[in-house]
């Protein structure tokens, strides 16, 4: 039973955060969006595009191929944060890592391990938990929640860019563990120059075991992540 109340909670919280990330905007929220943000426009039908600026009467975007595009205030029936494009593809990852923590028991706890993948990472380490060896498989999804400051024309521009990370993972070796939920939040430092480079990254996470949620560990991951994206600014 407990096995399931966790999974039902991993999937309530994933779908928790899609809907989180598009809310319907009022036009005076329309009027202070930071210029680049991605946007949904709804009129006779919905418009993505990348947003410019709006006055009292118009809002001004760029749709595909950089086409500008120009929407009457009066035939506009909903604006909306848009969500992340799956269908662009998020970050394609390569990434190494090492860290530590601790364990329920307040013990020291290392591992380092590389990661791989796009929409959904897998995470492949080796870990010390008390003494005793153990190899981890993890998949996780990768959602952006936000990055600071917002996107800029200067490309240079270093930025700060958080992710959610819920994941499901097996520990197996010395010791007690098994099966897993985990939470994990990242933060990345990205310059739009920089994709396809090293980049530094710092992920915090949390694992509860199936069979014990309130014995895991939290544990803190140092790592270069190299990244290829699409449309990395518009994300």
């Amino acid at each position: 039973m407990k096995k399931h109340l966790i999974v039902l909670f991993f999937f309530i919280t994933l779908m928790a955060a899609h809907a989180a990330a598009e809310q319907p905007l009022d036009w005076p929220a329309v009027e202070k969006l930071h210029r680049l943000t991605r946007i949904s426009v709804k009129t006779q039908q919905r418009t993505i595009c990348i947003f410019e600026k709006a006055t009292d009467e118009k809002l001004f975007c760029r749709g595909e191929q950089n086409k500008d595009l120009e929407f009457n205030r009066a035939e506009i029936r909903e604006v909306r944060i848009a969500p992340y494009d799956w269908s662009q593809g998020p970050p394609l990852v390569f990434a190494a890592e090492g860290g530590g923590g601790v364990d329920s028991a307040g013990q020291p706890t290392s591992f380092g391990g590389v990661k791989v993948g796009d929409l959904i990472v897998l995470d492949l380490q080796y870990d010390r938990i008390q003494g005793k060896s153990g190899f981890t498989t993890e998949g996780s999804a990768m959602l952006p929640l936000f990055r600071v400051p917002r996107p800029l024309e200067d490309k240079n521009k270093k930025y700060l860019k958080v992710y959610a990370e819920p994941g499901l993972g097996y520990r197996a070796g010395g010791g007690a563990f098994g099966g897993y939920t985990s939470a994990k939040v990242m933060l990345a430092l990205f310059s739009d120059e920089r994709w396809g480079k090293p980049m530094p990254y710092i992920e915090v996470q949390r694992r509860f075991p199936f069979d014990s949620p309130m014995q895991g560990d939290t544990r803190v991951a140092i790592g270069v992540m190299i990244a290829m994206c699409r449309h990395c600014g518009a994300d």
